[in-house]
């Protein structure tokens, strides 16, 4: 018979296998409906270079056959680095034992790359896309290269989800104040390709502030 591990023994096995590797891991806990039922939340980040091992381990809890439930990624720029974050639901298809995983790594903003979970998840790739397009982390051998959403008149270069770019404001179109009919930079780009097939620019291409008009110019 299968034994679930609770939050802390999730923990636990990630710090035996990633020892010094590993730089972060918690569990939260929270009760929720009528009965309160008990729900545990993990919290683990390695370091990039085994951070397919640890998704590898990650699979390797869970038992027989059975798949990981991921859900989403998320990513946020905290400064020097970029922190990537992928939320799964360890043990979803138990009666009263699923755990909340959240398995997580950082990279330098002036080299941002990670490798891609996808050999051992395949449904991350919609967000390792999605990663790629606003955060400007190149995901190392990610399956599907396109852009999803930002519109083609984004440059490759601007990536909204960094706390240091104001290339979205520069996109801001105020017709009002616009004689040129949106010929400052609004336009569809020709190549709605985002990225060349080794990835997304590093850095931002941040574009010279336009100067404001004096009154009475045409």
């Amino acid at each position: 018979m299968m034994k679930y591990l609770n939050g802390e023994q999730v923990v636990g096995s990630f710090k035996d296998k990633f020892g010094d590797d590993m730089f972060d891991g918690y569990v939260k806990g929270f009760e929720n409906g009528v009965k309160r039922t008990r729900y545990e939340q993990v919290f683990v980040r390695v370091k990039k270079h085994r951070f397919v091992e640890a998704a590898r381990h990650l699979q390797s809890l869970e038992p027989g056959d059975e798949f990981i439930h991921h859900t989403v990624a998320s990513g946020s720029d905290i400064g020097d680095e970029i922190e990537v974050l992928f939320h799964f639901g360890l043990y979803s298809k138990s009666h009263g034992h699923e755990v909340t995983v959240t398995l997580g790594t950082r990279t330098s903003k002036e080299d941002p790359h990670i490798p891609t979970l996808s050999d051992v998840f395949p449904s991350v790739t919609p967000t390792e896309r999605e990663k790629q397009e606003f955060l400007g982390v190149q995901i190392d051998g990610i399956k599907d290269n396109r852009r999803m959403w930002l519109a083609h008149a984004v440059p490759v270069g601007v990536y909204p989800w960094r706390k240091d770019e104001w290339g979205p404001e520069h996109l801001v179109r105020k017709i009002h104040e616009d004689p040129s009919g949106g010929g400052d930079g609004t336009d569809a780009i020709e190549d709605h390709r985002p990225f060349p097939p080794e990835g997304p620019p590093i850095g931002s291409t941040k574009p010279k502030k336009p100067k404001k008009r004096k009154g009475g110019d045409s």
